[in-house]
C-alpha cells in the first residue's frame, strides 16, 4: 500500500478556490478572515484595497486639514520662533500660505500615496518572510494581496482617529496604540518621539492587521499559520523599530 504525503507548503489546489468579487471580499476580510482568499491565485484584485486606503487617507487629510493639521503646523512653529529658527514674520507668511487651498489639496495627495508606498513596503517584507525565510511558492504579487486586503481593517482606524482628531482639533493628541499611555510633552524629545512611534505601531487595530496578514499568507502560501505568525511578527516589530528610529532621527529635540 502506498500513501502521498502532502508538502505542508505546497499551495491548496487552485480548484479547490471559488473566485470572490471585490466587494465579496472586502466584507470577508471582516466577518470571515480565514475565508476571505479564495481565488486570488487567479485574480488580481490587490488595486482594490489600495485605492480604498487612498481614498480614505485623502478624505481624512482633507477634512482635518484646516482643524488639526494647521493647528499643529503652527505650534510648531511657534515653538521655532520661541527657540530663534524662525521669525514672527516668516511664520506669518507661511500661515498664509498653508491656509489655501493648494496645500491641502497636495498633501492629501501625498498622504494617499504614502499609504500606497507602505504597502508595497509591507508586501516586500511579507514576501521576504513567507517566501524565502519559509521557503514557500509565494510570489510577491500573492504577498501583495495578502498585505493590500489586510489593510482594509485600517479604514476603521482612519474614521476613528478623524473624530478623535477633530475633537481634540490636532493629529498628535491622537494614539490608537500603546503610546496612550505616554505622556505628552510640549517639549520635543527624540527618545519620547521613538517610544511614541514605536507604541502607536503596537495597538488592536496594527494586531488585527497581523492576524489578517497571517491568515491570508498562510492561505495563499501554504505555510503553518504558526510558523507564519512568527516571521510576520517579527517582521512586523523590525519595521516598527525602523520607523521609530527614522522619526526620533530626523523629528525635533535632542
Amino acid at each position: 500500500m502506498s500513501s502521498t504525503v502532502m508538502d505542508p507548503v505546497t499551495p491548496p489546489a487552485e480548484t479547490a478556490e471559488p473566485g470572490m468579487s471585490v466587494w465579496q471580499r472586502a466584507v470577508a476580510i471582516f466577518v470571515r478572515p480565514t475565508q476571505a482568499w479564495g481565488g486570488l491565485r487567479r485574480q488580481k484584485q490587490f488595486w482594490f484595497p489600495m485605492a480604498l486606503m487612498w481614498i480614505a487617507m485623502m478624505v481624512m487629510t482633507m477634512v482635518l486639514w484646516e482643524r488639526a493639521y494647521l493647528p499643529d503646523m503652527s505650534s510648531g512653529w511657534r515653538q521655532a520662533v520661541d527657540s530663534g529658527q524662525m521669525t514672527q514674520d516668516q511664520v506669518d507668511r507661511m500661515e498664509a500660505k498653508m491656509s489655501t487651498p493648494g496645500p491641502k489639496y497636495v498633501s492629501a495627495v501625498i498622504y494617499g500615496v504614502v499609504a500606497i508606498i507602505f504597502t508595497l513596503i509591507g508586501a516586500l517584507g511579507t514576501w521576504f518572510g513567507v517566501g524565502f525565510i519559509l521557503g514557500t511558492r509565494f510570489s510577491y504579487r500573492l504577498a501583495l494581496e495578502v498585505t493590500a486586503w489586510a489593510g482594509l481593517v485600517q479604514i476603521p482606524a482612519i474614521l476613528i482617529t478623524s473624530v478623535l482628531a477633530w475633537t481634540h482639533e490636532s493629529m498628535k493628541a491622537v494614539h490608537l496604540g500603546l503610546a496612550i499611555l505616554l505622556p505628552d510633552s510640549d517639549t520635543p524629545n527624540k527618545l519620547l518621539t521613538f517610544a511614541k512611534v514605536f507604541l502607536d505601531s503596537i495597538g488592536p487595530f496594527a494586531i488585527w492587521a497581523l492576524v489578517v496578514s497571517v491568515l491570508g499568507a498562510s492561505a495563499l502560501s501554504g505555510a503553518p499559520r504558526k510558523s507564519v505568525a512568527w516571521v510576520c511578527t517579527a517582521l512586523t516589530l523590525v519595521f516598527a523599530l525602523f520607523g521609530a528610529s527614522m522619526a526620533a532621527m530626523f523629528g525635533p529635540g535632542r
